[in-house]
């Protein structure tokens, strides 16, 4: 691509033959034997079937309140049948810039304050719309459907900056229904507001932690199970806040342990860990693992570039001292029961 383009420079490649070489066909392949010929076949495009989008590097942005379509034909125009005239890509290729609810914001948030605008019709500007195109000729009539939504249809999100927060313990849900309740079809109430916006915020992994892997130590929680409580999942939601519930949520079996889960092991002199292996327990009470197996299954020789991945940069930045902390309540309770 870089010769072709070049050449195209100098007058040779694509442009010899009124052509130039297509940067938006880079993927396109080249049929064997690959010399000049099947290049231009497949990279080069004759300016008579150019785009809007090859001639923007070289024409620039529209000018303003008009917008760029790339898309759009535009054949040279030029003597030598290779250039476009400014004028003819600004009339090609810049479009009146239509009209977006945005443009409207300032005055119609002002008169819906003293009841005129979106409020007349029990509706109010919604700035969820922001973006949303006003057909012509942008009149009252067109902002209105464009850029209004009525109280019955609105969301949480538009009573957020009236109503506020949620309750301590509860999630703002801004997408929910929450249509208006006030006599006046215009408001609602904030004990609605509360009970259609604000739900329970769910109990995680994260909240049962402390608990847990103290339980762990005893020999209880996770560990009656042949398992351990995996940090690893701190973010997951409980269903609820029974032990089972805790237990499918939040514990990990000894038998689906990762390598990062064994807190202490090491790997030998030149060899690395990688926490993501599968390192399954391999003692008689399925609680540990041999060091021997760790390394086995765990530790691996540097890598060649050619094979280097962002991933295996993760499990490189850990710490031989310190593999990892997930289970080490785990393990702590297994050394105990030992």
């Amino acid at each position: 691509m870089v010769k072709w383009m070049g050449e195209q420079l100098l007058g040779k490649g694509c442009v010899a033959d009124k052509k130039f070489f297509d940067i938006n066909k880079k993927d396109v392949e080249v049929a064997a034997p690959r010399g000049s010929d099947q290049v231009k076949a497949a990279c080069c495009t004759a300016f008579t079937n150019a785009k809007c989008i090859d001639w923007a590097v070289m024409m620039g942005v529209c000018p303003s309140g008009k917008d760029f379509v790339g898309g759009y034909s535009a054949p040279a125009d030029g003597a030598n049948g290779m250039t476009l005239t400014k004028s003819k890509y600004h009339k090609t290729c810049c479009v009146e810039a239509p009209k977006r609810c945005s443009s409207y914001s300032a005055v119609w948030l002002t008169a819906q304050l003293i009841g005129q605008g979106c409020v007349k019709d029990k509706m109010f500007f919604d700035t969820k719309k922001l973006t949303d195109v006003v057909t012509a000729p942008a009149g009252d009539d067109q902002v209105k459907a464009a850029c209004c939504t009525a109280f019955k249809n609105a969301k949480c999100s538009d009573w957020a900056a009236l109503l506020g927060v949620c309750p301590s313990g509860k999630d703002f849900v801004g997408k929910n229904s929450a249509p208006a309740d006030g006599a006046n079809g215009m408001t609602l109430t904030k004990s609605k507001y509360h009970k259609t916006c604000c739900v329970e915020r769910p109990k995680k992994c994260s909240t049962y932690s402390a608990k847990w892997l103290s339980a762990q130590l005893t020999g209880t929680g996770c560990a009656k199970d042949k398992m351990f409580f995996d940090t690893k999942k701190l973010a997951v939601v409980v269903a609820g806040a029974d032990d089972a519930q805790v237990k499918a949520a939040c514990c990990t079996a000894f038998a689906d342990a990762k390598c990062s889960d064994w807190f202490g092991k090491s790997c030998a002199s030149g060899t690395w860990p990688v926490a993501t292996n599968s390192a399954p327990a391999d003692s008689s009470d399925g609680k540990k693992l041999s060091l021997p197996k760790f390394r086995e299954s765990c530790c691996k020789t540097p890598m060649k570039c050619e094979a280097y991945t962002a991933a295996t940069e993760a499990s490189r930045s850990m710490s031989q001292a310190t593999v990892s902390i997930v289970a080490l309540a785990g393990v702590l309770a297994a050394w105990v029961g030992a």
